[in-house]
């Protein structure tokens, strides 16, 4: 599950991610992201300290074709995660940067860090 609370007015997106994820969660994300009307760039606090299991594979042509849009709507994204989740951050973040995006990633016990980084207080 992916819950989604966005504050467009400080322009901060928080995304917790929760117990089994499945990829069509991971791209309809992308679509949320997307469509969030924003006229400027958010900022994207990736939770994913809570994720039970997420049988990762590299996107389908449409699933990337989402991710591209929603790339456009992201300045900087921050994720904390498991070191078991590295292969969906590292791919995540390589696909932002390609954009951009400024991208770092950290272990949970760093949260506060990537807090910090975000500019969310």
């Amino acid at each position: 599950m992916i819950e989604v609370d966005a504050n467009l007015q400080k322009g901060v997106v928080t995304v917790r991610f929760r117990g089994a994820v499945t990829n069509r969660e991971f791209i309809d994300l992308a679509a949320t992201i997307a469509n969030f009307g924003s006229a400027d760039r958010v900022l994207v606090y990736l939770d994913w300290v809570a994720i039970d299991r997420w049988a990762f594979s590299v996107p389908t042509a449409s699933g990337v074709t989402a991710w591209r849009r929603a790339r456009k709507m992201i300045a900087r994204a921050a994720l904390v995660h498991q070191p078991r989740l590295n292969r969906q951050a590292a791919w995540l973040a390589a696909f932002l940067r390609k954009e951009g995006v400024q991208v770092r990633s950290w272990r949970p016990q760093n949260a506060d860090a990537a807090t910090a980084w975000l500019s969310i207080i």
